[in-house]
C-alpha cells in the first residue's frame, strides 16, 4: 500500500469537501419547505466529490488503478478551451438566458471531446445532437419539476 500523488491529491480534495460540507449545512435544508433550496446543489455536489475522491483514494491506496494513458500533468490546449467555454458560459448566461448559452457550451464541450473520437464532421452532427438534449433536460428538470426561473436573456 504505496501513498502516490494520487492518493494524497484524493485526500485533499476530500478534506475541501469535508470544509465545504460544513459550509452547505449552514444553509437551509434542501426540501424543508417544500421547495430545493439553496443547499440542494452544495449536498449533490459535496456527495458526488465525495464519492469520487473516496473511489480514486481506494483504487490508488489497493494499486489497482490503471495509469497506462495518463497524459502529461501540463495543461493542454483542450483543457485551456474547457476553462474558456466555462468562463463564456458563466458570463452569457444572464444576458444570451439560459437556452442560448447552455447550447452553445454544451455544443462546445461535446465538439471537443468528440472530435477526437469521431472526427470534425460526425463531431458536429453528435455535439448538436448532444447540446440539444442537454439543453431540454436541464430546462424540463429546473422548469417543470422544481418551478424555477431560468433567464431568458436581454433580447
Amino acid at each position: 500500500m504505496t501513498m502516490t500523488r494520487q492518493a494524497l491529491f484524493a485526500l485533499f480534495i476530500l478534506a475541501l469537501d469535508v470544509a465545504y460540507l460544513q459550509q452547505a449545512l449552514q444553509l437551509p435544508r434542501p426540501f424543508a419547505t417544500g421547495e430545493p433550496g439553496p443547499s440542494l446543489m452544495p449536498m449533490v455536489l459535496v456527495f458526488t466529490l465525495g464519492l469520487g475522491a473516496l473511489g480514486v483514494l481506494v483504487q490508488e491506496l489497493r494499486g489497482t488503478a490503471v495509469h497506462d494513458d495518463d497524459e502529461d500533468a501540463n495543461f493542454s490546449l483542450r483543457t485551456v478551451a474547457l476553462i474558456a467555454l466555462t468562463c463564456g458560459f458563466a458570463w452569457a448566461f444572464e444576458p444570451l438566458g439560459y437556452v442560448y448559452a447552455t447550447l452553445c457550451y454544451a455544443f462546445g464541450v461535446a465538439w471537443l471531446f468528440e472530435q477526437e473520437r469521431l472526427g470534425p464532421v460526425k463531431a458536429i452532427l453528435t455535439s448538436v445532437v448532444i447540446s440539444a438534449g442537454i439543453t431540454g433536460v436541464g430546462w424540463l428538470f429546473f422548469v417543470t419539476l422544481f418551478d424555477l426561473f431560468l433567464p431568458s436573456g436581454y433580447f
